[in-house]
């Protein structure tokens, strides 16, 4: 209970700041702004989305949502350490433990609400607009994007927890955003120079591509129902029978990795930092 009293908190004062409500205006340009036009333009529809929206949805999940992530948990606890805010929370009945995940649930509800501002808008503009408007689509990319929010947050979130430079976070928050995206193309690099690992073994690396992973865990709900949608990832050429960890349903493990090892490193060092 103290750790959601922790989050109230934090959600109520994050909620405040300008630049969140900065985020928000583009999440709003971005998708409710560009749905009515493709509406009341009549701009052509492929699969049931108008061209500018779907557009504007793979910018918005590609770039948008990891940059509102990162800026809205990077420096989370770090200021906290820095105004000295810390040591007051923690002389409330709260643990070390109570605040971290408080904070972090608090974090994770300012940037869901950034992305449901323009989602939701969005979605009732082209769902009353567009006669075969494709909603499962829709509502399966807000899925993605959440998820891709979750790591972005979780990563930012537990980098702020091992700092104690807002500077230092904030570089820490750009490296974050270039090694999500970049780190395969360096380690095929170096994997190519070095001769690490091959075959399956490297196919199981690629597998941590968060593109790979959303599209792996869109068919593994999407094969519940349709039996045609082969049980190999898209990480795998080729299809066919494949080991567990290159099947679809792995993607939830690698999931829980991509969330899971950041936030426990994270705890590790802020539990023993000197406050």
């Amino acid at each position: 209970m103290s750790a959601l009293t922790v989050a109230k908190n934090d959600y109520r004062n994050a909620i405040r700041s300008r630049e969140l409500w900065v985020l928000m205006a583009l999440f709003v340009l971005f998708l409710p702004v560009v749905a009515l036009y493709d509406v009341t333009a009549g701009t052509s529809v492929d699969d049931g989305f108008p061209i500018g929206t779907l557009v504007s949805m793979v910018f918005v999940m590609t770039v948008l949502a990891p940059v509102t992530a990162l800026l809205v948990s990077i420096k989370s606890i770090v200021r906290e350490r820095r105004l000295e805010t810390i040591t007051f929370l923690l002389s409330l009945p709260h643990t070390r433990r109570d605040v971290y995940v408080g904070k972090f649930l608090g974090r994770l509800a300012v940037f869901t609400t950034a992305v449901l501002v323009g989602y939701v808008p969005a979605f009732l503009i082209l769902f009353f607009g567009i006669s075969d408007f494709a909603v499962v689509p829709f509502v399966g990319m807000l899925v993605v994007v959440l998820f891709f929010g979750l790591i972005f947050v979780v990563v930012g979130y537990a980098a702020s927890a091992m700092t104690t430079s807002e500077t230092v976070a904030s570089v820490a928050g750009f490296a974050i955003f270039v090694l999500v995206y970049s780190w395969d193309t360096i380690f095929a690099l170096i994997n190519g120079w070095l001769g690490l690992v091959d075959g399956r073994a490297e196919t199981f690396v690629y597998r941590f591509e968060l593109t790979t992973v959303s599209e792996d865990i869109v068919n593994a709900v999407a094969s519940i129902r349709d039996s045609e949608i082969s049980s190999a990832s898209v990480a795998v050429s080729n299809g066919g029978d494949v080991p567990f960890y290159l099947q679809h349903w792995f993607a939830f493990v690698v999931l829980g990795i991509w969330i899971g090892l950041p936030l426990a490193l994270g705890y590790w060092r802020f539990e023993r930092a000197d406050l």
